[in-house]
């Protein structure tokens, strides 16, 4: 379903080829490491993280998040599993995160994994 989800938006164009398949090995890591996550947090997550690679993409910047935000990231329970599958989704990364998209991205692990 996931897989299914990015072809659609592979397909309409709103993501490019080469971000649906980074997408794609993302949902096989994430099925692996976290098989029992909540579909619906997988979803938004998986659709966040295309969005975000796809606008790095094209070359466009989102804002940082606020320190005080940050800060309450960095001290949720489930920050530093959310930094490792980070670290080890951008080992096969088409495009780069700045420091902003990254945290945004860890922001999005950590609800993610928030159930």
């Amino acid at each position: 379903m996931l897989k299914r989800r990015i072809g659609i938006l592979r397909n309409a164009g709103v993501i490019s080829p080469e971000i649906a398949d980074f997408v794609d090995r993302v949902i096989d890591l994430l099925a692996e490491r976290f098989p029992q996550t909540e579909k619906e947090r997988l979803e938004m997550f998986t659709t966040h993280l295309a969005m975000a690679a796809e606008r790095i993409r094209k070359g466009e910047t989102v804002s940082d998040l606020g320190e005080e935000i940050w800060d309450d990231i960095q001290g949720n329970e489930h920050f530093s599993q959310a930094e490792d599958f980070m670290d080890e989704m951008m080992t096969f990364c088409p495009v780069e995160f700045s420091e902003g998209e990254r945290r945004f991205m860890l922001l999005h692990i950590c609800s993610m994994l928030s159930e």
